[in-house]
Protein backbone atom coordinates (compact mmCIF):
# COMPACT_ATOMS: atom_id res chain seq x y z
CA UNK A 1 0.00 0.00 0.00
CA UNK A 2 1.18 3.78 -0.31
CA UNK A 3 2.72 5.43 2.13
CA UNK A 4 0.93 7.96 3.91
CA UNK A 5 0.75 11.18 2.42
CA UNK A 6 -0.14 14.55 3.69
CA UNK A 7 0.10 16.55 0.36
CA UNK A 8 -1.13 15.63 -3.16
CA UNK A 9 1.91 15.56 -5.20
CA UNK A 10 0.19 15.75 -8.73
CA UNK A 11 -2.99 18.19 -8.93
CA UNK A 12 -5.42 16.56 -10.35
CA UNK A 13 -10.34 16.58 -10.77
CA UNK A 14 -11.03 19.02 -7.89
CA UNK A 15 -14.02 17.40 -6.00
CA UNK A 16 -15.62 18.59 -2.40
CA UNK A 17 -16.32 16.20 0.07
CA UNK A 18 -17.71 16.36 3.28
CA UNK A 19 -18.14 14.08 6.60
CA UNK A 20 -18.61 13.77 10.53
CA UNK A 21 -15.73 12.78 12.72
CA UNK A 22 -17.10 9.36 13.09
CA UNK A 23 -15.01 6.13 12.99
CA UNK A 24 -16.57 5.63 10.24
CA UNK A 25 -15.47 8.83 7.97
CA UNK A 26 -12.29 6.66 7.76
CA UNK A 27 -12.77 5.36 4.05
CA UNK A 28 -12.39 9.19 3.12
CA UNK A 29 -10.02 9.97 4.93
CA UNK A 30 -7.58 7.31 4.71
CA UNK A 31 -7.93 7.22 0.59
CA UNK A 32 -7.01 10.57 1.47
CA UNK A 33 -3.95 10.00 3.32
CA UNK A 34 -3.03 6.88 1.60
CA UNK A 35 -2.72 8.40 -1.61
CA UNK A 36 -5.56 6.82 -3.70
CA UNK A 37 -7.49 9.86 -4.49
CA UNK A 38 -4.26 11.02 -6.08
CA UNK A 39 -3.41 7.91 -8.07
CA UNK A 40 -6.44 8.52 -9.51
CA UNK A 41 -5.90 12.01 -10.86
CA UNK A 42 -8.58 13.27 -8.10
CA UNK A 43 -7.68 15.93 -5.72
CA UNK A 44 -9.63 15.82 -2.97
CA UNK A 45 -11.10 18.73 -0.45
CA UNK A 46 -12.39 16.56 2.76
CA UNK A 47 -14.52 19.29 4.67
CA UNK A 48 -15.12 18.26 8.62
CA UNK A 49 -18.85 19.08 9.91
CA UNK A 50 -20.33 18.88 12.75
CA UNK A 51 -23.88 17.16 11.82
CA UNK A 52 -25.41 15.68 9.43
CA UNK A 53 -27.60 18.78 8.74
CA UNK A 54 -24.88 20.87 8.01
CA UNK A 55 -23.97 17.96 5.72
CA UNK A 56 -27.45 17.97 3.65
CA UNK A 57 -27.51 21.53 3.45
CA UNK A 58 -24.41 22.23 2.19
CA UNK A 59 -24.64 19.58 -0.78
CA UNK A 60 -28.22 20.82 -1.02
CA UNK A 61 -26.55 24.15 -2.30
CA UNK A 62 -23.89 23.05 -3.51
CA UNK A 63 -21.25 23.96 -1.52
CA UNK A 64 -20.06 20.26 -1.57
CA UNK A 65 -20.36 17.86 -4.56
CA UNK A 66 -20.87 14.77 -2.00
CA UNK A 67 -20.18 13.49 0.91
CA UNK A 68 -20.00 10.82 3.36
CA UNK A 69 -23.88 10.00 4.05
CA UNK A 70 -26.17 8.41 6.33
CA UNK A 71 -27.95 5.37 4.23
CA UNK A 72 -30.95 6.91 4.43
CA UNK A 73 -30.18 10.53 3.26
CA UNK A 74 -29.86 10.06 -0.57
CA UNK A 75 -33.10 8.47 -0.31
CA UNK A 76 -34.59 11.68 1.66
CA UNK A 77 -33.15 14.11 -0.12
CA UNK A 78 -34.15 12.65 -3.04
CA UNK A 79 -37.73 11.78 -2.68
CA UNK A 80 -38.63 13.63 0.52
CA UNK A 81 -42.47 14.53 1.27
CA UNK A 82 -43.67 17.68 1.58
CA UNK A 83 -40.26 19.60 1.23
CA UNK A 84 -37.24 21.11 -1.61
CA UNK A 85 -35.36 18.04 -2.54
CA UNK A 86 -32.14 17.67 -4.09
CA UNK A 87 -31.00 14.59 -6.23
CA UNK A 88 -28.50 13.04 -4.62
CA UNK A 89 -27.44 9.37 -5.73
CA UNK A 90 -25.10 6.75 -3.84
CA UNK A 91 -22.94 3.99 -6.17
CA UNK A 92 -21.29 2.35 -2.61
CA UNK A 93 -22.09 1.44 0.67
CA UNK A 94 -18.83 2.48 2.62
CA UNK A 95 -19.11 1.25 5.88
CA UNK A 96 -22.17 -1.30 7.81
CA UNK A 97 -22.82 -1.54 11.23
CA UNK A 98 -21.43 0.47 14.16
CA UNK A 99 -23.94 2.20 15.90
CA UNK A 100 -24.88 1.68 19.65
CA UNK A 101 -27.77 2.08 21.68
CA UNK A 102 -26.38 3.34 25.01
CA UNK A 103 -28.02 4.02 28.28
CA UNK A 104 -27.06 6.55 31.04
CA UNK A 105 -25.50 4.25 33.79
CA UNK A 106 -28.53 5.00 36.10
CA UNK A 107 -31.18 3.90 33.19
CA UNK A 108 -29.11 0.73 32.34
CA UNK A 109 -29.53 -0.55 35.79
CA UNK A 110 -32.69 0.00 36.27
CA UNK A 111 -33.09 -2.07 33.24
CA UNK A 112 -30.98 -4.65 34.73
CA UNK A 113 -32.85 -4.75 37.97
CA UNK A 114 -36.16 -5.62 35.64
CA UNK A 115 -34.24 -8.49 34.02
CA UNK A 116 -33.83 -7.42 30.93
CA UNK A 117 -30.00 -8.67 29.33
CA UNK A 118 -28.04 -7.02 26.69
CA UNK A 119 -28.81 -10.27 24.30
CA UNK A 120 -32.49 -9.57 24.19
CA UNK A 121 -33.39 -6.66 22.61
CA UNK A 122 -37.43 -7.23 22.48
CA UNK A 123 -37.33 -8.04 26.39
CA UNK A 124 -35.45 -5.31 27.10
CA UNK A 125 -37.79 -3.05 24.97
CA UNK A 126 -40.80 -4.01 26.86
CA UNK A 127 -38.59 -2.89 30.44
CA UNK A 128 -38.11 0.10 29.03
CA UNK A 129 -41.51 0.84 28.52
CA UNK A 130 -42.85 -1.19 31.39
CA UNK A 131 -40.30 1.38 33.29
CA UNK A 132 -41.73 4.61 31.44
CA UNK A 133 -45.29 3.98 32.37
CA UNK A 134 -44.36 2.81 35.94
CA UNK A 135 -42.88 6.39 36.93
CA UNK A 136 -45.34 8.37 34.94
CA UNK A 137 -42.98 10.75 32.29
CA UNK A 138 -41.46 9.54 29.43
CA UNK A 139 -37.86 8.56 28.68
CA UNK A 140 -35.52 10.46 26.18
CA UNK A 141 -33.66 8.94 24.09
CA UNK A 142 -31.65 10.91 21.24
CA UNK A 143 -30.95 9.67 17.50
CA UNK A 144 -28.25 11.96 15.18
CA UNK A 145 -31.29 13.15 13.16
CA UNK A 146 -35.17 12.05 12.38
CA UNK A 147 -34.04 10.94 9.34
CA UNK A 148 -31.11 8.60 10.29
CA UNK A 149 -30.47 5.14 10.65
CA UNK A 150 -30.17 5.80 14.14
CA UNK A 151 -33.59 7.24 14.20
CA UNK A 152 -34.93 4.22 12.31
CA UNK A 153 -32.96 1.60 14.52
CA UNK A 154 -34.27 3.12 17.89
CA UNK A 155 -37.79 3.01 16.90
CA UNK A 156 -37.40 -0.58 15.45
CA UNK A 157 -36.19 -1.90 18.51
CA UNK A 158 -38.43 0.19 20.75
CA UNK A 159 -41.64 -0.86 18.76
CA UNK A 160 -40.63 -4.52 18.86
CA UNK A 161 -42.26 -4.38 22.26
CA UNK A 162 -45.74 -2.99 20.32
CA UNK A 163 -46.59 0.57 19.42
CA UNK A 164 -44.91 3.33 21.50
CA UNK A 165 -46.57 6.40 22.22
CA UNK A 166 -45.01 9.58 23.50
CA UNK A 167 -46.33 9.58 26.33
CA UNK A 168 -43.94 6.62 27.50
CA UNK A 169 -40.70 7.28 24.68
CA UNK A 170 -39.70 10.68 23.24
CA UNK A 171 -36.72 10.93 20.80
CA UNK A 172 -35.39 14.17 19.89
CA UNK A 173 -32.01 15.01 17.76
CA UNK A 174 -28.79 15.49 19.03
CA UNK A 175 -25.94 15.96 17.13
CA UNK A 176 -22.68 12.87 17.44
CA UNK A 177 -20.43 15.64 18.57
CA UNK A 178 -22.82 16.71 21.64
CA UNK A 179 -23.89 13.70 23.26
CA UNK A 180 -21.37 13.82 25.67
CA UNK A 181 -22.70 17.07 26.52
CA UNK A 182 -26.27 15.95 26.79
CA UNK A 183 -25.68 13.06 28.74
CA UNK A 184 -23.75 15.13 31.37
CA UNK A 185 -26.78 17.75 31.71
CA UNK A 186 -29.13 15.00 32.32
CA UNK A 187 -31.15 16.44 28.88
CA UNK A 188 -31.29 12.65 27.71
CA UNK A 189 -30.72 9.15 28.97
CA UNK A 190 -30.20 7.20 26.28
CA UNK A 191 -29.35 7.09 22.27
CA UNK A 192 -28.32 5.94 19.25
CA UNK A 193 -25.19 7.16 17.89
CA UNK A 194 -22.17 6.16 16.03
CA UNK A 195 -18.40 5.42 17.43
CA UNK A 196 -16.65 6.77 19.13
CA UNK A 197 -19.41 8.19 20.79
CA UNK A 198 -20.56 4.93 22.08
CA UNK A 199 -17.49 3.59 23.67
CA UNK A 200 -16.66 7.41 24.82
CA UNK A 201 -19.85 7.64 27.17
CA UNK A 202 -18.46 4.08 28.61
CA UNK A 203 -15.03 5.24 29.32
CA UNK A 204 -16.42 8.45 30.82
CA UNK A 205 -18.90 6.68 33.02
CA UNK A 206 -21.53 8.28 31.35
CA UNK A 207 -23.23 5.12 30.35
CA UNK A 208 -23.20 2.08 29.53
CA UNK A 209 -23.81 -0.07 25.64
CA UNK A 210 -27.02 -2.17 25.97
CA UNK A 211 -27.31 -3.19 22.25
CA UNK A 212 -25.86 -2.55 19.21
CA UNK A 213 -27.50 -1.55 15.23
CA UNK A 214 -26.27 -5.20 14.45
CA UNK A 215 -29.21 -6.46 16.35
CA UNK A 216 -31.58 -4.55 15.00
CA UNK A 217 -30.77 -5.50 11.61
CA UNK A 218 -27.71 -7.75 10.88
CA UNK A 219 -25.00 -5.67 8.34
CA UNK A 220 -27.33 -2.42 7.87
CA UNK A 221 -25.90 -0.03 5.17
CA UNK A 222 -24.76 2.74 7.63
CA UNK A 223 -22.66 4.98 5.40
CA UNK A 224 -22.83 5.34 2.38
CA UNK A 225 -20.99 8.02 -0.30
CA UNK A 226 -23.71 10.16 -1.80
CA UNK A 227 -23.14 12.35 -4.73
CA UNK A 228 -25.05 15.34 -6.27
CA UNK A 229 -26.99 13.95 -9.59
CA UNK A 230 -25.89 16.87 -11.58
CA UNK A 231 -22.29 16.45 -10.29
CA UNK A 232 -22.73 12.53 -11.39
CA UNK A 233 -24.18 13.02 -14.70
CA UNK A 234 -21.34 15.38 -16.15
CA UNK A 235 -18.88 13.28 -14.68
CA UNK A 236 -19.20 9.36 -14.68
CA UNK A 237 -15.68 8.47 -15.21
CA UNK A 238 -14.57 10.69 -12.17
CA UNK A 239 -17.51 9.11 -9.97
CA UNK A 240 -16.02 5.58 -10.86
CA UNK A 241 -12.36 6.54 -10.40
CA UNK A 242 -13.82 7.85 -7.00
CA UNK A 243 -15.41 4.76 -5.61
CA UNK A 244 -12.46 3.05 -7.07
CA UNK A 245 -10.26 5.03 -4.76
CA UNK A 246 -12.87 4.54 -1.77
CA UNK A 247 -12.72 0.47 -2.65
CA UNK A 248 -8.48 0.40 -1.74
CA UNK A 249 -9.30 2.55 1.65
CA UNK A 250 -12.07 0.23 3.07
CA UNK A 251 -10.01 -3.00 1.91
CA UNK A 252 -7.33 -1.45 4.15
CA UNK A 253 -9.55 -0.67 7.03
CA UNK A 254 -10.73 -4.67 7.44
CA UNK A 255 -7.33 -5.35 8.11
CA UNK A 256 -6.65 -4.89 11.94
CA UNK A 257 -2.80 -4.30 11.46
CA UNK A 258 -3.80 -1.08 10.03
CA UNK A 259 -5.49 0.09 12.77
CA UNK A 260 -2.48 1.27 14.56
CA UNK A 261 -1.61 3.18 11.88
CA UNK A 262 -5.53 4.70 11.45
CA UNK A 263 -5.66 5.48 15.36
CA UNK A 264 -2.52 7.68 14.32
CA UNK A 265 -4.32 10.05 11.42
CA UNK A 266 -7.88 9.87 12.98
CA UNK A 267 -6.36 11.72 15.73
CA UNK A 268 -4.76 14.44 13.81
CA UNK A 269 -6.85 17.74 14.72
CA UNK A 270 -8.23 18.12 11.10
CA UNK A 271 -10.10 14.40 10.81
CA UNK A 272 -11.28 13.34 14.31
CA UNK A 273 -8.52 15.16 16.75
CA UNK A 274 -9.12 14.28 21.00
CA UNK A 275 -11.97 13.13 20.12
CA UNK A 276 -10.45 9.33 20.16
CA UNK A 277 -8.58 10.95 23.15
CA UNK A 278 -8.55 7.55 26.13
CA UNK A 279 -9.50 4.91 23.07
CA UNK A 280 -5.84 3.33 23.45
CA UNK A 281 -6.93 2.50 26.66
CA UNK A 282 -9.97 0.95 26.26
CA UNK A 283 -9.96 -2.75 26.32
CA UNK A 284 -11.73 -3.23 22.87
CA UNK A 285 -8.61 -1.02 21.41
CA UNK A 286 -10.21 1.51 18.23
CA UNK A 287 -13.38 -0.50 16.90
CA UNK A 288 -15.94 -1.74 19.55
CA UNK A 289 -16.27 -5.56 18.70
CA UNK A 290 -19.75 -5.34 20.00
CA UNK A 291 -20.54 -2.75 17.22
CA UNK A 292 -19.09 -5.73 14.56
CA UNK A 293 -18.26 -2.41 12.18
CA UNK A 294 -16.93 -3.38 9.02
CA UNK A 295 -15.76 -1.70 5.82
CA UNK A 296 -15.04 -4.34 2.90
CA UNK A 297 -16.01 -8.29 3.94
CA UNK A 298 -19.14 -9.90 2.73
CA UNK A 299 -19.89 -7.66 0.01
CA UNK A 300 -19.89 -4.91 2.15
CA UNK A 301 -19.78 -1.93 -0.49
CA UNK A 302 -22.40 -3.30 -2.34
CA UNK A 303 -25.74 -0.66 -2.86
CA UNK A 304 -28.59 -3.42 -2.26
CA UNK A 305 -32.04 -1.65 -3.90
CA UNK A 306 -33.88 -4.24 -1.79
CA UNK A 307 -31.68 -2.36 1.60
CA UNK A 308 -32.99 0.53 0.13
CA UNK A 309 -36.86 0.01 -0.40
CA UNK A 310 -36.29 -1.65 3.60
CA UNK A 311 -34.90 1.73 4.41
CA UNK A 312 -37.91 4.09 2.18
CA UNK A 313 -40.81 1.98 3.73
CA UNK A 314 -39.58 2.98 7.20
CA UNK A 315 -38.74 6.57 6.12
CA UNK A 316 -42.41 6.65 4.57
CA UNK A 317 -43.71 5.00 7.92
CA UNK A 318 -43.08 8.51 9.65
CA UNK A 319 -43.81 10.39 7.57
CA UNK A 320 -40.20 11.09 6.29
CA UNK A 321 -40.52 10.19 2.49
CA UNK A 322 -43.06 10.18 -0.52
CA UNK A 323 -44.70 6.70 -1.76
CA UNK A 324 -41.85 5.66 -3.65
CA UNK A 325 -42.04 3.28 -6.04
CA UNK A 326 -38.85 1.10 -7.48
CA UNK A 327 -38.14 3.10 -10.26
CA UNK A 328 -37.93 6.18 -8.06
CA UNK A 329 -35.48 3.91 -5.61
CA UNK A 330 -33.47 3.00 -8.68
CA UNK A 331 -32.82 6.94 -9.28
CA UNK A 332 -30.54 7.23 -5.94
CA UNK A 333 -29.78 3.75 -5.53
CA UNK A 334 -26.88 2.64 -8.15
CA UNK A 335 -25.96 -1.34 -7.81
CA UNK A 336 -24.89 -1.06 -11.45
CA UNK A 337 -22.33 1.57 -11.32
CA UNK A 338 -20.80 0.08 -8.13
CA UNK A 339 -20.48 -3.18 -10.93
CA UNK A 340 -18.63 -1.11 -12.86
CA UNK A 341 -15.96 0.21 -10.26
CA UNK A 342 -15.51 -3.18 -8.44
CA UNK A 343 -14.70 -4.79 -12.04
CA UNK A 344 -12.03 -2.60 -12.50
CA UNK A 345 -11.03 -2.90 -8.92
CA UNK A 346 -10.97 -7.03 -9.59
CA UNK A 347 -14.30 -7.24 -6.81
CA UNK A 348 -17.08 -10.09 -8.41
CA UNK A 349 -20.41 -8.57 -7.42
CA UNK A 350 -23.68 -10.48 -7.18
CA UNK A 351 -26.06 -10.57 -10.41
CA UNK A 352 -28.64 -9.57 -8.68
CA UNK A 353 -29.73 -6.02 -7.17
CA UNK A 354 -32.26 -7.13 -4.40
CA UNK A 355 -32.81 -10.06 -2.12
CA UNK A 356 -35.32 -10.72 0.82
CA UNK A 357 -34.30 -8.70 3.91
CA UNK A 358 -34.44 -10.37 7.11
CA UNK A 359 -33.88 -14.31 5.75
CA UNK A 360 -30.05 -15.13 6.42
CA UNK A 361 -28.69 -15.29 10.20
CA UNK A 362 -25.07 -16.05 8.70
CA UNK A 363 -23.06 -15.13 5.76
CA UNK A 364 -24.11 -16.91 2.38
CA UNK A 365 -23.68 -17.06 -1.43
CA UNK A 366 -24.80 -15.82 -4.24
CA UNK A 367 -24.09 -15.66 -8.14
CA UNK A 368 -21.71 -13.21 -9.45
CA UNK A 369 -20.53 -13.05 -12.65
CA UNK A 370 -17.14 -14.99 -11.80
CA UNK A 371 -18.49 -17.65 -8.96
CA UNK A 372 -20.11 -17.84 -6.16
CA UNK A 373 -19.91 -13.91 -3.97
CA UNK A 374 -19.77 -14.00 -0.32
CA UNK A 375 -22.99 -11.59 1.69
CA UNK A 376 -23.01 -10.73 4.78
CA UNK A 377 -26.28 -11.94 7.08
CA UNK A 378 -29.35 -9.83 7.00
CA UNK A 379 -31.19 -10.79 9.83
CA UNK A 380 -33.79 -8.55 11.27
CA UNK A 381 -34.85 -8.34 14.44
CA UNK A 382 -37.80 -10.19 15.50
CA UNK A 383 -37.27 -12.52 12.49
CA UNK A 384 -39.17 -10.10 10.49
CA UNK A 385 -38.79 -10.16 6.37
CA UNK A 386 -38.85 -7.90 3.75
CA UNK A 387 -39.78 -9.22 0.49
CA UNK A 388 -39.38 -6.07 -1.96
Amino acid sequence: MAALTQLHKHPGFQIRLGFVPLLDSAPLIMAQELGLFDTEGLQVELVREGAWASVRDKVSFGLLDGAQMLAPMPLTMSLASGGPTTAVVTGMVLSRNGNGITLANKLYNQLLARGAEADDPIASAHCLIELARERGRPIQLASVAPWSSHDLQLRDWLNSAGPVCTDDIQIIPVSPVQMLDAFRAGAIEGCCVGEPWNTLLELKGLGRILHSSHQVWQNAPEKVLGMRADWADQHPAIHLRLIYALLGACRWLDEPRNHPELRRVLARPEYLGNQIDGLEHHPFSLFHPKLNQHFFRDSANFPWLSQAHWLATRLQRHGQLAESDLAALKSVVKPALYRKAADTFGIDTPLIDGKTEGRHRRPFTLNGRHGPVSVASDSLLGEQLHEW
